[in-house]
């Protein structure tokens, strides 16, 4: 049964099952959105260098009756996108009220992190960052800033940490090796230089941990794990709301297997950076 209300990017990203025709519709949506509105079955066909009833099939994939359903939300999708300064200029004008507004488009994007993550892969990516020997994160623009947020908690939990330099990606990715692991950080627009060392490291064999706005993004296609960092908001960027909850838990869920442990590296950085701080 078709479910209106849940927007077409959502389902894109949440969808299952695939096949490798029905995602190359989904690349190909993703990457021209609005665009794609003006499409007919057989532009969006030929573009994906699928066919029309393949694109059929994808839109029952997404639980909309038909192409002509899928069509309307991307109508939708695109006027939304074009409207996003007039959503800017129309914020509330109380501060207390844009705040009431932020967190509610966090919370939403909460709650697609959590539909679209399970259990299995969490325990995944929390086994893949914990045996890997070095950890290498890269990530430019405000992928940079999630970057480092990853790579204090995770050095908090006493795991050796890199963090990339977006001049020096691919000399850094050659550093490694099968038992470290790429953790590549982007989102739209994806910074060349991440896809392809997230490329290189895949072909060398090196495990890729993708941190992206779609599962079916061209960061993912690299990936051997990949998690969703949904990230809607009033200005014209990506909150990293959901990049922190998704990366605190990652941490947390590593300390809380060895607690002893964690707590005695914590209390040595501790007492190793206490001199740097002043006196109360």
């Amino acid at each position: 049964m078709s479910a209106p209300k849940t927007p077409l990017l959502n389902r894109i990203h949440s969808a299952r099952g695939l096949s490798p025709s029905q995602r190359q519709i989904a690349d190909c949506l993703i990457a021209n959105m609005n665009e794609a509105a003006l499409w007919g079955v057989e532009d969006l066909a030929a573009k994906s260098q699928t066919c029309v009833a393949t694109v059929v099939r994808f839109a029952k994939k997404l639980d909309y009756s038909g192409y002509l359903e899928m069509r309307k939300a991307l109508v939708g999708a695109a006027k939304k996108h074009y409207g996003r300064g007039e959503q800017l200029l129309q914020a509330p004008m109380q501060a207390s009220a844009t705040l009431l507004e932020v967190v509610r488009r966090d919370i939403r994007n909460l709650e697609t992190l959590v539909q679209a993550v399970d259990e299995n892969l969490l325990q995944r990516v929390v086994k893949q960052v914990r045996d890997s020997r070095i950890r290498l994160i890269i990530g430019d623009g405000v992928s940079a800033l999630m970057a480092r947020q990853l790579a204090y908690l995770l050095i908090n939990t006493g795991l050796p940490v890199m963090e990339g330099n977006p001049a020096d990606f691919a000399t850094q990715v050659g550093l490694l090796d099968t038992k470290d692991l790429l953790i590549a950080i982007s989102i739209t627009p994806y910074t060349q230089e991440t896809l392809d060392a997230a490329a290189y490291a895949r072909k060398r064999g090196i495990p890729v941990l993708a941190f992206t706005d779609s599962l079916n993004s061209p960061l993912a296609k690299s990936a051997t794990l990949a998690l969703p960092i949904p990230g809607e908001n009033l200005l014209y960027s990506h909150s990293v709301t959901t990049f922190g909850v998704l990366a605190h838990a990652i941490a947390t869920s590593i300390a809380s297997q060895t607690p002893q442990q964690t707590l005695s590296k914590l209390r040595e950085v501790e007492r190793v950076a206490r001199q740097k701080f002043a006196k109360d």
